[in-house]
């Protein structure tokens, strides 16, 4: 392989780390306009039944949800706790079709505090020496910063666009429950969420677009876990006043499931982007999906 052939299969390793952050900060959240000839997925509640009038209010089931949600994170991060998810990432063209799949394996473990997500292969071959080295260093800057961050008691935000499910995401939403929904055999509450009238935080750039999507959790009726997210972005935003580019169209389904005796996260999801960089002049389109795959007989081992 060329230096040149190496530079850019780093290049595309990066991009498939990029729209995988994208699509977590959009939907993995307990951690853990487009062409005219595409249809938006669609992804919304499925044979939903009307509550009867004595179950709970949406403001109630979501305070518990959140409430399980952080017990649920740091029993994870306080285990040795690990496991493994592919991700496939599909470029599209303006119709549609498939010109490019990316593949890659990532493992996911406790480290210094926090959840981390390392590149372990990419197209199904374990990385060459330059996306070995990168992973390396991007795992020694990770917790090097969480050591310093955690020295100083400040918090550690590791990924601008990450996403945790918790009280200040949730107050920049209004929550309706509209119903009730079975996924996988667990009856669960719908709740629809849509931003809130007036101004909203914007502090990151994923907060452009979570402010401007709705969507629908499914939280399960017996334990408040969120077993299902769905969302759509519905109006485009630009950043650096469209230099950069514009995010046009996001639309995605989270599924999260136990993977563990005491642990439940997310089991699988699917993003499709529509978006332009660099004025307007190039237009990109990706179908981002992922799945949990296994999780090692040896967990304990994780460092």
């Amino acid at each position: 392989m060329t230096p040149r052939s190496e530079a850019a299969g780093r290049r595309r390793a990066a991009a498939i780390r990029r729209w995988g952050a994208f699509a977590c900060c959009c939907g993995a959240l307990l951690w853990v306009a487009a062409p005219g000839a595409a249809q938006p997925p669609v992804f919304a509640p499925s044979a939903v039944a009307r509550d009867a009038a004595h179950v709970l209010d949406a403001a109630t089931i979501v305070e518990r949800a959140l409430a399980r949600a952080s017990l649920q994170r740091e029993a994870a991060l306080g285990s040795r706790f690990e496991y493994f998810s592919v991700g496939v990432v599909e470029s599209l063209d303006g119709a549609g079709n498939v010109t490019r799949t990316e593949t890659s394996l990532h493992r996911h473990y406790p480290l210094a505090g926090h959840f981390y997500s390392e590149l372990v292969e990419r197209d199904g071959r374990p990385l060459d020496g330059g996306d070995a080295r990168d992973e390396r260093q991007r795992r020694t800057k990770f917790m090097r910063e969480a050591a310093t961050h955690a020295s100083r008691g400040e918090r550690y935000d590791p990924d601008r666009l990450h996403v945790d499910f918790d009280a200040a995401l949730m107050a920049r939403y209004h929550t309706t429950r509209v119903g009730e929904d079975v996924v996988r055999g667990d009856p669960c509450w719908v709740i629809r969420f849509e931003p809130r009238a007036g101004r909203l935080p914007e502090d990151k750039r994923i907060d452009k677009a979570l402010n401007r999507s709705t969507g629908y959790l499914w939280i399960t009726r017996d334990d408040y876990r969120v077993a299902r997210i769905t969302f759509e972005m519905q109006r485009p935003f630009r950043w650096l006043w469209g230099m950069a580019g514009t995010l046009r169209h996001a639309a995605g389904q989270f599924d999260l499931q136990w993977i563990g005796p005491d642990v439940w996260s997310l089991g699988s999801y699917r993003i499709d982007v529509d978006m332009s960089v660099l004025f307007g002049m190039k237009s990109i389109r990706r179908r981002i999906r992922s799945e949990w795959i296994e999780q090692p007989l040896a967990a304990s081992a994780a460092p």
